[in-house]
């Protein structure tokens, strides 16, 4: 088979420099048990050299690249286009050849050619930026971009040892002090503006964003004080905590109606919202009357309102799944009972599992924002009348009482599934066991 000409082989090598990571690394698998020939020998080699340039490019660009990629936590953050990596790459290696295998052995020598590297591109991204960053890849941000990229690559050898020193920098105990300053002084040495850019590299480290408060907290003995925080340079970094800890409260709705997944996602945003807080707590010595804490305030107070909200609809949702109505005892005395003729609604059943599942999984959030007792009162009130209405249906089913013995299984069915929701196990489980061997003949207690 003839080999590739030249125009197969420029097409490919674009089309594999288009591909993600994931896909050329299943591609580098999967091309060589397709068959042999030439051009499946020429295609292999293309997806090898490919791969190996991916892999140096990312040890020489190891501190940058978290920095091309948009943060999962939503939090502000400085970001470039994915695309640029290959073109720095690209103008950074010529010239390069006989040191670029150094930076397989991930050593010393390793991160001299990597620094040289990231030297390289710094200069070839100001002498020629339209060659590097192409004017139509993000117009709105290539100006400031520019300048920032330069920057950052201008710090990589020092973010290369910030980014090692970081696991250390974020223990909660750790003391040391000292290697984070130096580093920090060192930075602004190579530019005036240089620490803080510094940290911004540090922070897209992270992946849980109010980690960054342990680092801006330690740059200087008084940082860690909000009114003098908060006129420092550094400041940016609570303020997009605080904003991010904002949205992610206003956000919050519950709607029991979109299922488990919508109130997972309210839960999520109010536990991150509560870890940010209490990060906060931790690492800055708070100033009433400074914006950041009259802000936060404003939070807590809005987000504990509703929160005391949800709890009251949530209670009455769970306690509706065990309904009650007046029976007759004998001439005017008459009793509450289990409703078991109250046909099971769907739709409503779900509802009350999901508000259950809500109580349950506000745990942590509830401690944070001073709601918890009012939610362990709620779920333990509701788990003890769910428990004894159930002990009482399943009497009334043995008894021969109930009108609908199916309808009056399936409402005790469910009964069982909001408790296990509550996290009521072991009440949960009573009430299954006793159900399997309840009435003349027990329907799956888990259909309903």
């Amino acid at each position: 088979m003839a080999a590739l000409s030249t125009a197969h082989r420029t097409a490919l090598a674009a089309l594999i420099d288009q591909c993600p990571d994931a896909v050329l690394a299943r591609l580098a698998r999967v091309v060589p048990q397709m068959g042999g020939g030439e051009r499946a020998t020429e295609l292999i080699n293309l997806l090898e050299t490919a791969t190996q340039a991916r892999r140096r490019r990312a040890v020489a660009f190891s501190p940058l690249l978290p920095l091309f990629q948009p943060r999962e936590d939503g939090v502000e953050g400085l970001t470039f286009p994915h695309g640029l990596l290959a073109r720095l790459w690209a103008a950074a290696v010529p010239g390069q050849d006989a040191h670029l295998a150094l930076l397989d052995e991930r050593d010393a020598n390793a991160d001299r050619v990597a620094d040289r590297l990231c030297r390289a591109a710094a200069g070839a991204l100001r002498d020629a930026p339209d060659d590097v960053w192409p004017a139509t890849l993000a117009p709105d941000t290539r100006d400031t971009g520019l300048v920032e990229l330069a920057g950052c690559l201008d710090l990589a050898p020092l973010a290369r040892v910030g980014a090692r020193q970081l696991p250390d920098w974020l223990k909660t105990h750790g003391d040391d002090r000292t290697g984070l300053r130096l580093l920090l002084k060192d930075a602004a040495a190579v530019a005036p503006d240089g620490a803080t850019r510094l940290i911004e590299i540090l922070f897209a480290h992270l992946a849980e964003a109010p980690a960054i408060l342990r680092i801006v907290t330690r740059t200087s003995s008084a940082a860690s004080r909000e009114e003098f925080l908060e006129g420092s340079e550094l400041a940016d970094f609570v303020s997009r905590i605080v904003r991010a800890v904002r949205l992610r409260t206003e956000a919050a709705t519950l709607d029991p109606d979109g299922g488990e997944e919508a109130v997972a996602a309210t839960v999520d945003g109010l536990r991150w919202a509560a870890d940010a807080l209490v990060q906060i707590d931790i690492s800055l010595e708070r100033d009433p009357d400074g914006d950041w804490s009259r802000e936060i305030a404003v939070v807590r107070r809005s987000v504990v309102a509703r929160l005391g909200t949800w709890t009251r609809d949530a209670d009455r949702a769970v306690r509706a799944a065990a309904p009650r109505a007046r029976v007759k005892l004998g001439g005017r005395s008459t009793r509450q009972a289990p409703d078991l003729e109250a046909p099971l609604d769907k739709a409503g059943a779900r509802r009350a599992v999901v508000h259950a599942a809500f109580l349950t999984a506000l745990r942590g959030p509830a401690a944070t924002f001073g709601c918890e007792g009012d939610r362990r009162t709620s779920v333990e009130a509701a788990v003890t009348e769910l428990s004894d209405w159930a002990d009482e249906a399943i009497h009334a089913v043995n008894a021969g009482e109930a009108p609908d013995e199916d309808t009056a299984l399936a409402r005790i069915a469910h009964v069982a599934d909001v408790l296990a929701a509550l996290e009521a196990t072991e009440a949960a489980r009573t009430v299954r066991r006793r159900l399997a061997v309840a009435g003349v003949h027990a329907p799956d207690v888990r259909s309903a």
